[in-house]
């Protein structure tokens, strides 16, 4: 049979098993019933209710076992719970620590001259290290040196054989000497050997510059006779071209005056002819205007006659005018009679019309004088009645702002003391704070913080952070706070005097 391993299956096995011995006992009960019945079998009755007995022990021993187990659970959830409910407490503590230290400008700077005295410690225990460090080495060597020392000059031997060897390093040493010697003597011979060869290839190299200096001379001095030659060539050649150009140009300006006097001949015959087309032209444009001459008087003739025919048309047309005239001046005073009349009468029946518009006009204003009287009464008596309810409504908000002004100036003083409280705890839980920093951090870095950082009001807390470790109990708090008085001297003025106190 597997055992269960929770408290449910545990459960309901329990649950199960007493079913079951149920159903048993009633199959125990009937069938000792039916052998009380049959008799003769007592002892076997005896023998299952023992066993009954037994089972039933059994059960109760497992029940009581399944309440122990939930029992231990409970504990055990309610420690879990206090446990987390302490450590969720000892982080909120935690976390407001932080948070005080990030906010307080005071905390801030506490905790930075503190990590400064912890830098310097951490430097000043470095250098301690290294120069213990440097002394060790150097022991160490000292030593090992001593150790070299007596093991080379141990015995006489040794010695002796030191001192050989050191005869022999200072021969081989001189020999060496000499060597260099020799071969710096040689190497200057060398040097005066290669000095007189140089000397002489520059005396030759000199020699022969001269010379090519001396046949280039030789060359330009030919060069420029041969150049003075060429120039008395040039110039016999230049002044024979400019004669033959001179006569050349005699014999152009001969050939043009020959060419002049032609053109001024062949002038002369071509002004005759111009002339006589002139006068053949004049003679062409004579006829030409008495003929011009003619037409137009002939026009202005019949420009005449038709003007005395436009005349004659024009006073027939006028006397046509004047008869449509007097026609039409009788006919437009009849008419204008005619519309007089009927103005009159139009005129007439419309000042009829318009007294009975007035007389209903009249009425009609009356009425509405009338109708606007009564809903000005009306309208005045609204606005009364508007006028005392906005009265009550701006004394009841009078004194709802009065009562609001009050309320705000509670809150305000609530808020006042809400604002001082709140400064007065964050003070308080600022200084504790302060006083756990200095306790905790403070003693073992005395020596290495900065001035000013530690003040009166930190001393219990120092001396408590002291007293709690052993190294430093037996530290002179006190002595602590009893800095020597300054003295003031004559050429010291009160900022130095600051300065020197810092």
């Amino acid at each position: 049979m597997v055992e269960p391993k929770t408290e449910l299956q545990k459960n309901a096995l329990v649950a199960d098993r007493r079913k079951e011995l149920e159903v048993f006992q009633r199959a125990l009960d009937v069938q000792w019933l039916n052998s009380r019945m049959e008799g003769g079998r007592m002892g076997r009755c005896l023998a299952l209710i023992q066993r009954e007995a037994e089972m039933e022990k059994d059960f109760q021993e497992r029940t009581d076992h399944a309440a122990i187990v939930n029992a231990r659970a409970n504990r055990e959830t309610a420690l879990g719970i206090e446990i987390a409910k302490v450590r969720r407490e000892e982080v909120c503590q935690l976390l407001r620590r932080h948070y005080l230290r990030e906010r307080d400008p005071s905390l801030r700077e506490l905790a930075r001259k503190l990590q400064a005295g912890y830098v310097c410690r951490d430097l000043q225990q470095q250098i301690l290290h290294n120069e213990y460090r440097r002394l060790q080495e150097k022991a160490q060597a000292k030593q090992s040196n001593d150790i070299l020392v007596n093991a080379l000059y141990g015995d006489k031997d040794a010695k002796l054989r030191e001192d050989k060897m050191k005869m022999e390093r200072n021969s081989q040493y001189c020999k060496e000497l000499q060597q260099q010697l020799v071969n710096r003597q040689l190497q200057k011979q060398c040097e005066y050997e290669d000095t007189l060869i140089a000397k002489k290839m520059l005396e030759e190299i000199i020699k022969t510059m001269s010379d090519e200096d001396m046949k280039e001379l030789q060359q330009k001095r030919e060069q420029t006779e041969k150049m003075r030659n060429e120039m008395k060539t040039f110039q016999q050649a230049r002044d024979s071209w400019r004669q033959k150009q001179k006569e050349m140009v005699i014999i152009e300006e001969r050939k043009i005056e020959e060419q002049n006097k032609m053109v001024a001949d062949r002038s002369s015959a071509i002004v005759a002819e111009r002339a006589r087309r002139i006068k053949m032209k004049e003679e062409c444009n004579k006829k030409i205007a008495d003929q011009i001459l003619a037409d137009e008087a002939a026009r202005q003739e019949r420009t005449n006659i038709i003007k005395l025919l436009q005349e004659q048309e024009y006073l027939e047309k006028n006397v046509q005018d004047d008869i449509a005239e007097k026609e039409k001046l009788e006919r437009v005073r009849r008419d204008t009679k005619d519309a007089l009349t009927a103005q009159i009468q139009e005129r007439r029946a419309a000042e009829r019309a318009r007294r009975e518009k007035e007389a209903d006009f009249r009425k009609e204003t009356e009425a509405k004088i009338a109708d606007d009287e009564a809903k000005a009464r009306e309208k005045l008596q609204k606005k009364r009645e508007q006028g005392k309810l906005y009265s009550q409504e701006l004394l009841r908000q009078i004194q709802d702002n009065v009562k609001r002004r009050a309320q705000e100036q509670e809150m305000e003083e609530q808020r006042a003391v809400y604002v001082w409280e709140y400064d007065r705890k964050w003070r308080e839980e600022v200084s504790k704070e302060r006083e756990k920093m200095v306790e905790e951090h403070v003693p073992p870095l005395l020596g290495y913080l900065q001035a000013g950082v530690i003040q009166r009001a930190d001393l219990p807390a120092l001396r408590a952070g002291a007293q709690a470790r052993p190294e430093l109990a037996a530290l002179n708090v006190e002595a602590l706070a009893q800095a020597p008085a300054s003295t003031r001297r004559g050429k010291c003025n009160p900022k130095c005097r600051e300065l020197r106190e810092y």
